[in-house]
């Protein structure tokens, strides 16, 4: 895992029912594949509790740099195409910039 993410990414899909099993396995192999790329610190696939045909992915990128290599890279281009295959009924895609971190105390 790399320091604080300078971009964070929210993503959520909407599937046909029928192809949520697809959606679901591909997203997982994406995200293991992404957080082993030089500059992700994290990728998380999470399943909607209460629309089960609907996926967030909550995702943190040190640069764009980083996160246009992983863009470009052969192995998300094919997961993609697969992706292009599947009904996807709806699609939203957010990147916030991260400006810096700053700790936190807390009560106990």
């Amino acid at each position: 895992m790399t320091d604080t993410p300078g971009l964070l990414g929210y993503t959520i899909y909407r599937l046909a029912t029928d192809d949520v099993d697809a959606f679901q396995s591909l997203a997982l192999r994406m995200a293991t594949m992404a957080k082993a790329r030089d500059g992700c610190s994290f990728l998380d696939v999470a399943r909607d509790a209460s629309d089960p045909a609907t996926f967030r992915l909550i995702e943190g990128w040190r640069d764009q740099a980083a996160l246009d290599a992983h863009g470009a890279s052969d192995e998300f281009q094919a997961v993609m195409k697969e992706a292009a295959a599947l009904k996807i009924v709806g699609r939203s895609i957010d990147i916030y910039s991260v400006a810096g971190k700053q700790a936190v105390d807390m009560p106990s």
